[in-house]
């Protein structure tokens, strides 16, 4: 399977060590830096939080850090974590990157991470019509950025909810204590 710049799935494999991160992005290989320790915890608190909610709503499906999904610009991006229904998934091949964007992506970020890479993945989430749930463990924030509505904001001592999954909550105060 290649994408619209012409990188193999296997080329895009190739590219990276174990262990290591990296997206393709605009047609180049994008390695991307080891996360802080703050980065890290919230991730597993999120992955936690995430599988519960697909327990009780198995019509998701969460995947984590290290999935490829295509966005509508053909890069291949990897969430922190993310969102997929499942009527979506039972479709795909599972060989290769996953072939569409997720529904709702979740990224966290890190202090490494630059305003120009934020901005490119924002506008590839936008572009895919990808729910965005941004994640601030340093200031202890999150937006949500849906195609549907404006932009909202959270603070540590609120609960994030999603509209589109009405019965998903996220307790910020436990994801980032």
């Amino acid at each position: 399977m290649a994408t619209k710049a012409g990188i193999t799935w296997e080329e895009f494999l190739a590219a990276g060590k174990e262990g290591q991160r990296w997206e393709y992005v605009d047609g180049e290989v994008v390695f991307m830096t080891p996360v802080f320790r703050p980065h890290g915890k919230t991730n597993v608190r999120l992955d936690y939080e995430l599988v519960a909610f697909t327990r009780e709503h198995p019509e998701w499906i969460a995947y984590g850090t290290d999935t490829a999904f295509t966005m509508a610009s053909g890069n291949w991006r990897c969430p922190d974590a993310a969102l997929v229904r499942k009527e979506r998934d039972d479709a795909a091949d599972p060989q290769g990157p996953t072939p569409f964007a997720p529904d709702i992506a979740f990224e966290i970020l890190s202090p490494s991470d630059t305003g120009s890479e934020m901005q490119s993945k924002r506008q590839d989430y936008y572009e895919s019509k990808v729910i965005q749930v941004w994640l601030d463990p340093q200031r202890k924030t999150a937006e949500v950025i849906s195609p549907a509505r404006p932009a909202q904001h959270f603070r540590a001592t609120q609960v994030l909810t999603l509209p589109e999954l009405p019965d998903f909550r996220l307790d910020l105060n436990a994801l980032f204590a």
